[in-house]
């Protein structure tokens, strides 16, 4: 795998870029919504294990991907890409230009009821409004970071509008299994949040992330 670095893109310009992603859908007169605009958005280290995925596979092939992009990033650049102070716009044997990103994790809010893991723990019967940190970009390689027990960098965000949560919901990592090709059965890629979920879907391709999402 041969990487060409063409720019070091600094963290507070992807900031900038974040906050003009927008959804799938519209507001009621055709607008665009910048769902990150009014956002708390910040870069810091985390444990893999704080937070949740919000699917239910992940792809071998990308797995194996992030691996060598990480082996061939620390050999010829002394970059690390579970520690990114930049962004990278590179290119993988002179293909097509994209731009590594830290992973992205989403504080989204939902409403759960608590139920005990032991008898000595107490029902909840109310409702709870919690706010989830979840994977909303990168699981490949926050996988690899929880295989390899190392922290890593990403981009955190919270203060999302309530009004239009994360996609999918969070789940654990128990429950990810790692496939040779996407599962045909949508019920078995994510737990999506309502049938018309890809009206909320972030659409990163503004900043240029390019390639399969899923080798995030």
């Amino acid at each position: 795998m041969k990487i060409t670095v063409h720019e070091r893109v600094s963290l507070q310009d992807v900031e900038a870029r974040l906050r003009q992603v927008p959804l799938k859908q519209r507001d009621t007169e055709g607008n665009q919504i910048f769902v990150y605009r009014a956002a708390n958005i910040g870069f810091r280290h985390i444990d893999p294990n704080e937070v949740n995925p919000s699917t239910f596979y992940l792809l071998r092939a990308g797995l194996e991907f992030q691996r060598q992009l990480r082996a061939e990033l620390l050999s010829q650049e002394g970059i690390d890409t579970f520690d990114l102070s930049h962004a990278l716009r590179i290119d993988v044997d002179g293909g097509r230009e994209h731009l590594l990103i830290p992973p992205v994790v989403e504080v989204t809010p939902r409403t759960v009821q608590f139920v005990p893991r032991t008898k000595e723990e107490l029902t909840i019967s109310d409702q709870v409004e919690v706010g989830i940190p979840v994977i909303n970009d990168g699981a490949h390689r926050m996988f690899l970071a929880r295989e390899a027990g190392k922290p890593i960098k990403v981009i955190y965000i919270s203060g999302v509008d309530p009004n239009f949560p994360f996609y999918a919901h969070p789940n654990e990592w128990g429950r990810v299994r790692i496939m040779d090709a996407v599962p045909a059965d949508k019920h078995k890629k994510k737990f999506y949040s309502r049938d018309d979920c890809y009206a909320l879907y972030r659409d990163f391709d503004v900043l240029g992330v390019g390639g399969p999402r899923s080798y995030g």
